[in-house]
Formats: C-alpha cells, structure tokens, sequence
C-alpha cells in the first residue's frame, strides 16, 4: 500500500508540476499545526488578535491606538487604512475570523516561495533549472519563523507577497504596477522606505511616482469614514506610536530582547562598547555606514541612465534592502522571514556541483545562527542562542554571504526577453 500511493501520484499531471510537491507537504504541515494548536487551546494567533480589535475600533468608533487589543502588548501601530483593511474580518466571529487568516497566511508563504524561487533562478542564476532540494531546504530553515508568524497570525508574509510581486512587475518593465504593490508595503510598514534610494538611483521613477500616489490614497482614504479631523488625528497617534516603538535600537540589558537582533546591537556589543556609550547616535552612525556602503555597492555597477550594465544586479539589491529590514528597524523574530529570497539565493549555491569548498563550513553555522532560535526543540541551546543575538548576526550574515557569492559567480547578461 505505501508504494501504491506515490505510483497513482507519479501518473498524475499535476502532481508533477513544479513546486507542486513543497505546497502539498508545507500545506499539509501548516494544517496539522492549526488542527494540533486549536485542540490544545493555543490557535490565538495574538497579532492578528491586534488587527481584528482595530477593525472592530473602526466599526464601533472605539479608540484606535494607544489602547489594547487583546494582550497588554497589543497595541496596533500601522496605518488607519491597514485596520480599516480588516473590518470585513472584524465583523465575524474572532474564531472563523482567525481561520481564514491563517489560511491566507499559508497562501502567501507558497505562493511567495514559488515566485521567488522563480525570479532566483531566472535572474540571479542564469536561468538555473527547477530543483526541489533547495526549496525543501529552504522551508526547513525558515520552519522556525513560519511556525511563529502562523501562530501569531501576522502579516510578515503579507508584505513579502507584495514586494516579491513587485520584483516581479519591475523586471518585466511594470513598473507602474510595481509602484502600486511597493506602495501598499510602505503603507503598511513605513520601513520599506529603503526601497526608495534604490529606485532613484535605478532611475525607476515610475514605480516611484505610483507608489507615492498609492500612499497618499491610502492615508486619505479612511477620512472618507472616519471623518478628515478623526483621521488626522489617528495619523498622529500612529506616528507617535512609531516612534514610541523604535525608541531604542541597542539592546544592553534587561528583560526587553526586543531590540537584541539588530545590527546596532551586534556591532555594539561586541566592540563598540569598549569605546562608545549605547546611544541612537551610535545606531545612526552605524545605519549611516550601511546606507553608504549599500550606495556604493549600487554606484559600482551603474549606467549613465540609471540602470545596471549587469542586470542581475538590480533584483539582488531589492532582495538585499528587503531582507535587510528586520536588522535595522526594531521587530519581533518572525519578520526575518524577508531573508527568504537571499536565503534562496545562497541555497542554490550550495546545492550546486559547482559549490566552493569553503561554502558550506561559512553557510551552514549562518543557518543555524538564523534559524535555531526553536525553544520546543532546542531548548536551553535556543536560549543562549537568543540570549546572544544569534538570529540578528546569521541573518546579516546571511545577506553578506549572498552578496560575495554573487559578486564571485558574476552573472551573465539576462536575455532581451526579460527586461528590468
């Protein structure tokens, strides 16, 4: 019996047909966990708790920010748009409700992981052909931060879904459409904003344009229900909420951990705290160094008219900015989920026949940096990885590895057909 099944699968077309196969086993997996977390009482998916109690604050004219929604921590700090987004959910039953977010989370994340192994290959690989085992990798070192962000309920993969689809219009010369996606992103989360120095100097003053329209629609919008002086007011309390959030970006001590994967942290604590006191000027200055070092990295390969004469270098700087979000902003572990197309990138060398010899003894620490902070099955071992900062480091390690790779394989030309 256990051989009959594979054999009817292996007949059937569908079965087939690439990544068919990863969505049946990561889908699968995602639906024992639901089913396993709903019977043990844990499917509260808290995050989504947040944005579930601000579309019911639009819907009964309740306070939006500066109040709970659900747990003490939950205080909701995007857009008026993004809760007004979530009244047709908010208006269900918070179980149902909850399903289908979860179901659409799940959505995403194949959808997401399917369109960038797609570009990868495409475009940073010379059209490399389809291969199962760095997408099955890729899932099993990513597996900590889905099993997060679906317990949770966030909208990490949301976001990634956006900017890979963006990618996507941008190299098949959309950039209109791209604009409208990279615009939504911003919206929801302000730091995608880094997107922005790229696509001026890449001259993609398109997708510029519509994004900036796309934003102010989308803060003038919820006046349209909520009243103009109510939403300006819900604009400020957000700001302020922003800020309130990212008021310190260099863990020391103490029980907060939430800034301990930062860059500023890493860097700090393990040199700069011999010379400078923990200060936002020294996280500044270090997001200063990043931002011109990323500049110049940009600069070096770059036409009179903007674009770049090596085309592959364009989508890796987009993934590099979005990847490089969570190490520089103040956020929860699950949102270094937008290392995953990098982390695609880097895969597919690893596999290949043509793999340096040095690769994997640099890789391999990189993913267990990045992917073991798993306290159910690590235990103590996650705990001190934690404690260090470890997923902070392998996740920028993770970015620096892509960018020697690259920069080591060279990329030829991508052809006519695919434009960026």
């Amino acid at each position: 019996m256990g051989t009959l099944v594979p054999h009817f699968l292996s007949h059937l077309s569908i079965w087939n047909r690439y990544p068919v196969r990863f969505f049946v086993v990561f889908g699968a997996l995602a639906v024992l966990l639901f089913v396993a977390e709903t019977l043990n009482g844990r499917a509260e998916l808290n995050d989504f708790r947040v944005y579930y109690g601000a579309g019911q604050a639009v819907l009964h004219g309740t306070p939006l920010y500066g109040v709970s929604h659900g747990l003490d921590s939950g205080l909701f700090k995007y857009a008026p748009l993004l809760a007004l987004i979530h009244t047709p959910l908010a208006a269900l039953p918070y179980p149902l409700a909850a399903a289908i977010h979860y179901l659409l989370i799940t959505l995403a994340f194949l959808d997401a992981l399917r369109r960038m192994d797609r570009l990868v290959r495409a475009h940073l690989l010379q059209g490399a052909p389809a291969r199962y085992a760095p997408l099955f990798l890729l899932g099993l070192v990513v597996v900590v931060h889905l099993h997060r962000e679906l317990h949770l309920g966030n909208i990490n993969l949301f976001l990634l879904w956006l900017l890979v689809v963006g990618l996507e219009q941008l190299v098949q010369g959309r950039d209109h459409w791209a604009g409208v996606l990279i615009g939504v992103a911003i919206l929801t989360k302000p730091h995608f904003l880094v997107l922005a120095p790229l696509l001026i100097l890449r001259g993609k003053w398109q997708a510029l344009t519509m994004a900036g329209v796309v934003i102010g629609i989308g803060l003038m919008i919820p006046a349209l229900i909520l009243g103009w002086s109510a939403n300006t007011e819900a604009l400020m309390d957000w700001g302020r909420t922003m800020a309130e959030h990212n008021t310190s970006l260099i863990y020391t001590e103490g029980d907060d951990r939430r800034a301990i994967n930062t860059i500023y942290s890493a860097l700090y604590r393990s040199v700069l705290h011999l010379f400078l006191p923990a200060s936002a000027a020294v996280a500044y200055g270090i997001l200063a160094v990043i931002a011109g070092s990323f500049g110049l990295f940009v600069l070096s390969d770059r036409r009179p008219d903007g674009g770049a004469s090596n085309p592959a270098r364009f989508p890796l700087e987009y993934l590099l900015l979005v990847g490089l979000v969570p190490s520089i902003t103040l956020t929860d572990t699950q949102h270094f989920l937008l290392v995953t197309p990098v982390l695609c990138f880097v895969l597919y060398h690893l596999l290949s026949r043509r793999t340096p010899a040095w690769l994997p003894f640099v890789a391999i620490p990189l993913f267990l940096l990045y992917g073991g902070n798993w306290e159910d099955a690590l235990g103590p071992i996650s705990d001190r990885l934690i404690r260090s900062g470890a997923l902070g480091i392998g996740a920028f390690g993770i970015l620096l590895l892509a960018v020697l790779l690259f920069l080591r394989s060279n990329p030829g030309r991508i052809p006519s057909s695919n434009p960026t």
